[in-house]
């Protein structure tokens, strides 16, 4: 239970404007064994720092959200 109550804190502390553009350039990106998510561009996007989407990303991921996904600068 208390890992449930854990996982919604850090998913709604997490930017849903990042990481609706991020899915969205996800489902973009060629089905590879590695789908490449830009930070440029989910940058331009969202009008967040590339630093800012990383974060986002990688908190993102240990949640378990964008299996295989790579990152680009």
């Amino acid at each position: 239970m208390l890992n449930l109550i854990t996982q919604s804190l850090a998913v709604g502390s997490l930017n849903l404007d990042i990481l609706e553009a991020a899915f969205e350039l996800y489902l973009e990106a060629p089905q590879e064994s590695h789908p490449v998510i830009s930070l440029k561009t989910l940058s331009k996007r969202t009008g967040s720092s590339p630093l800012k989407c990383r974060n986002a990303i990688v908190e993102a991921c240990k949640m378990g959200r964008f299996p295989n996904c790579s990152l680009s600068t």
